[in-house]
């Protein structure tokens, strides 16, 4: 269900609807707002050049983290693919070595 969240960034309210938590989304918003004022911009107002470079440092940030966990689950699936390849080879060694058979 979606939530009703009013958020303030550079002095502009928003009204949104959000999946997510309204604390989520306060949280959200306290960031944009961060980046707002690290390009420029104040709490109370921003020029369209601010809330353009926030924008692109967003953007870039969300890129590079989107890239680093893309990567992270290539590692992943390669290092499960590695951990079943092993299993496989343990396996076959110990049903053919003579102390490891049943009776």
């Amino acid at each position: 269900m979606a939530n009703r969240v009013t958020i303030q960034i550079a002095g502009q309210q928003y009204t949104m609807l959000a999946d997510e938590s309204v604390e989520y989304m306060n949280e959200v918003a306290e960031l944009a707002q961060q980046t707002v004022v690290e390009c420029g911009g104040s709490t109370a107002f921003a020029s369209t050049r601010a809330l353009a470079l926030a924008t692109v440092n967003l953007a870039d940030e969300y890129i590079k983290a989107k890239t680093a966990a893309e990567t992270a689950e290539a590692k992943c699936r390669a290092l499960e693919a590695e951990n079943t390849a092993l299993r496989q080879q343990v396996n076959r060694n110990s049903a053919g070595h003579p102390g490891n058979r049943h009776k």
